[in-house]
């Protein structure tokens, strides 16, 4: 075991590391989490996440007519909030997220006709 000194936010800790060879050594996997299944094609009219993060807000509802350029949604990604706009005209046929879901980039926020 070797022991080290490490300085976080000013502050001094002493820790010890202990080398682990691949034999012994494991890596687990965090439990996957289940979401909701949605059916939702990925056609022209989807608005997709631009950026792994959380949605902050939906700025819309089903039924709303969009224009292109129009927020919304909202997704906070490193600390920063990001707007997320339509990149076409129409009306929100179906949302896939609520607010306080984590989604990926590529994923499926709200479907259009």
């Amino acid at each position: 075991m070797k022991v080290y000194k490490v300085k976080v936010n000013g502050k001094v800790y002493e820790v010890e590391v202990e080398a682990v060879d691949e034999v012994k050594g494991s890596i687990e996997a965090p439990a996957e989490v289940k979401k909701e299944a949605v059916t939702v094609s990925e056609g022209a009219n989807d608005i997709l996440a631009p950026i792994a993060g959380k949605v902050l807000s939906v700025k819309v509802n089903v039924g709303d007519t969009v224009k292109k350029g129009q927020t919304v949604a909202i997704i906070e990604a490193m600390k920063l909030e990001n707007e997320i706009q339509s990149a076409y005209d129409g009306k929100v046929k179906q949302i896939v997220v609520s607010a306080g879901d984590d989604v990926r980039n590529k994923d499926v926020l709200i479907v259009l006709e």
